[in-house]
């Protein structure tokens, strides 16, 4: 897996193997987003609703 921004998530994330490349990048998205707002509950850091409850 070789996707992300942000914080290297990337890297960070380069052996993650969910057998589905949507949920990898869903999940490379959800630690990204807690990354930019470490302070906030999922409900607060998610742009939106369906974001925090996809």
């Amino acid at each position: 897996m070789e996707r992300g921004t942000g914080f290297g998530t990337g890297r960070k994330f380069a052996e993650l193997d969910f057998h589905s490349v949507r949920l990898e990048e869903r999940f490379v998205r959800a630690m990204e987003t807690f990354y930019k707002r470490p302070d906030k509950t999922i409900w607060e850091a998610s742009e939106d609703r369906a974001e925090a409850s996809d």
